[in-house]
């Protein structure tokens, strides 16, 4: 059997000792597994809080038969009919079923209405486990028939040791000061910081890109915003590009920390959204420059 090699499934834990944070969820999670039964579940929180991570804890550590599905990849109706019901309806030797709807918040309005009816028919036997980023994209009736607990990261130090730890077992030679860089640059995401720090690896040594470590690129876009000129759009585009950023997550609540006006909130808060389904990343964030520089 062949081992992970990517680091952010190869360093995903099995047991609770593992898991990093959310001490009140790990508490129910002991108190599940010593039971093999556990309420349905809504798991939500930003990206790389642990929320896959908690999901499958569960069920590496009670006795069940599952079924993974990821929403994003599957989120109609029929998906509902043909997989997620079958499967609660079938035969097991498990004491328990347990179905997992990854990013369920990409799941459309009538599967979301379909599976009140599955989740409460075949109650006795399955389970399921909700895991999104935005709970309020799951309609209240659903949300009503499950458990929430939002997940959240844990702190900075926690996090630093942890990947500390991870490079030492890899045996990869490292400064300290370009460790604390990747986590200031990733926090709060945990498998954000797992992928930067494997992809800088170089002959067993830890080699950061400029654009890894200089958090600055937001400053500039910032500081060209603010003063609209009429080459301001491109000269952002152009900071945008030099610093080869995928993830704009982090440059959004900057930019809402650097505004007050009700108007840029509503606008960065449209464009947040869209970039949670948008492929392209880099021209939603354009777009929500545009719309900034014409306030």
């Amino acid at each position: 059997m062949s081992k992970h090699t990517l680091w952010v499934e190869k360093y995903r834990p099995n047991l609770l000792e593992g898991y990093l944070g959310n001490e009140e969820f790990i508490s129910n999670l002991q108190e599940w597994i010593s039971k093999n039964d556990f309420p349905n579940l809504l798991l939500h929180g930003t990206p790389g809080t642990g929320k896959t991570t908690a999901a499958k804890l569960i069920i590496k550590n009670i006795k069940c038969d599952h079924l993974y599905l990821n929403c994003s990849d599957e989120n109609g109706i029929d998906t509902i009919r043909d997989k997620v019901k079958q499967f609660a309806s079938g035969a097991t030797f498990q004491p328990l079923k347990v179905v997992i709807l990854d990013e369920a918040d990409f799941l459309t309005i009538n599967a979301q209405a379909a599976l009140r009816n599955v989740i409460e028919s075949f109650s006795l036997t399955t389970r399921f486990i909700f895991t999104c980023n935005y709970a309020e994209r799951i309609i209240d009736p659903l949300q009503s028939r499950l458990t929430l607990f939002s997940l959240t990261t844990p702190d900075i130090k926690s996090i630093a040791k942890h990947l500390k730890n991870i490079l030492e077992q890899e045996q990869v030679e490292f400064d300290t000061a370009d460790l604390v860089s990747v986590v200031k640059k990733t926090y709060p995401d945990i498998r954000r910081a797992l992928n930067v720090l494997q992809s800088s690896i170089n002959k067993g040594k830890l080699t950061l890109k400029t654009n890894i470590v200089d958090n600055n690129y937001t400053n500039l876009i910032i500081s060209e915003l603010k003063s609209n000129k009429p080459t301001s759009f491109n000269t952002i585009r152009q900071i945008v590009a030099d610093a080869g950023l995928n993830d704009f997550t982090g440059v959004y609540k900057e930019l809402h920390d650097a505004y007050s006006s009700p108007e840029a909130t509503i606008i960065i808060e449209e464009y947040l959204f869209h970039s949670t389904t948008i492929p392209d990343k880099e021209i939603c964030f354009c777009g929500c420059i545009a719309k900034l520089l014409n306030l």
